[in-house]
């Protein structure tokens, strides 16, 4: 059964189950029976077996509408940007990673997965795996004063962390945050092996002033812990003092956690993209309030696990990030127009995150 059939089974069994649970307690039927009569009094029985027999992806899955719930103007317009940061070698990811082979057919979500390093060494190498993954989830956690980093972790809209693993609190979260009002309008288009970026705010989008009160309130958040299996180390927190171009830390058991970093060490620590062919309204990125990135992911991918955690399993995995590269800087206060280089077939996001790794206020997809 499919990830959406299943949420529709649980709500269906929340609305009348209040409702029903102390006639049927009065009549000393078993659960599993309460269970039955539930289901049954709400869903027909052919629409239950249509559910059970539709495949992950089909047409009638991509949408994630649940029954009875309107859906929010414009949704796939400005759709939620959801990260899970996964390992082959975590033994609680399965669950995460089966999530995203139903986010992948999704219109409204650019479900991304992150392969990560730092579980390698408990005896199987992630096949996807990139430091570069580790250290985007490392600057969330300075980010928002964080002082673990863990797998299976969700980010959404850059705004929102969760466990990935909680399947239901994600649904329920990208279902909140498709609800807001896009602050920009993104679009792209690929010509001639090349990529067309246009953007623009609209009328929802927030004051330059609030926003930098925003990012000054988040980066002087005072750390606390949270649930989470890997600290980040003393030793990066020594290696950032040494260069501020060094944003990337180790990982230890034992550490405190890091200092948000700036804006420009952030920036200086990804990897650059090449030369635009032509530009407008962009600059150098780390100069302005919000940064443009390109992504490129693979759509799906077999492995077999031969060791560690998840020996003797064979996983498919979705939406696997290939590269994550900086485009420039954008101050949201003029139409955005550039053109950059776009080799091979690999699907491309763009998105537009608040400087120093904050909120994701735009992203868009070209499959």
């Amino acid at each position: 059964m499919s990830l959406n059939a299943r949420m529709h089974d649980r709500i269906a069994a929340r609305k009348v189950s209040s409702a029903l649970g102390e006639g049927i307690r009065l009549a000393g039927l078993s659960a599993a029976v309460v269970l039955g009569l539930t289901i049954a009094s709400v869903v027909p029985a052919g629409a239950q077996a249509q559910m059970q027999a539709q495949a992950p992806g089909q047409a009638g899955d991509q949408s994630g509408a649940q029954p009875g719930r309107e859906e929010p103007a414009g949704a796939v317009d400005h759709p939620v940007l959801l990260e899970l940061y996964t390992a082959q070698g975590c033994a609680s990811c399965p669950p995460a990673d089966e999530m995203m082979l139903d986010l992948a057919s999704r219109e409204d979500v650019i479900a991304l997965a992150l392969h990560v390093d730092y579980w390698d060494y408990i005896g199987w190498t992630d096949t996807f795996a990139s430091r570069d993954n580790t250290e985007r989830q490392q600057r969330y956690a300075r980010r928002y004063g964080h002082s673990t980093i863990y797998t299976p972790q969700v980010v959404i809209n850059g705004l929102q962390i969760l466990e990935g693993f909680r399947v239901m609190e994600v649904m329920d979260t990208i279902a909140t945050q498709r609800e807001r009002m896009a602050e920009v309008e993104l679009e792209l288009v690929r010509n001639d092996g090349a990529l067309e970026i246009r953007a623009e705010p609209t009328e929802n989008a927030a004051p330059q002033i609030a926003m930098a009160s925003r990012r000054s309130a988040i980066s002087g958040m005072a750390t606390n812990s949270v649930v989470g299996t890997l600290s980040m180390s003393r030793r990066a927190q020594a290696d950032r003092a040494e260069s501020a171009d060094d944003t990337a830390g180790e990982v230890a058991a034992d550490a405190a956690g890091a200092a948000p970093e700036s804006v420009a060490s952030a920036a200086a620590a990804a990897p650059q993209a090449e030369t635009p062919r032509a530009s407008t309204g962009i600059t150098r990125a780390g100069t302005g309030p919000f940064l443009l990135q390109l992504i490129r992911y693979r759509p799906v991918e077999t492995v077999d696990i031969h060791a560690g955690e998840n020996a003797g399993r064979t996983m498919r995995y979705a939406n696997i990030v290939t590269s994550w590269e900086p485009l420039g800087s954008w101050d949201m206060m003029t139409p955005l127009r550039f053109t950059v280089d776009l080799p091979g077939d690999e699907p491309a996001v763009v998105i537009i995150q608040e400087a120093g790794q904050g909120e994701i206020v735009a992203a868009a997809r070209l499959r």
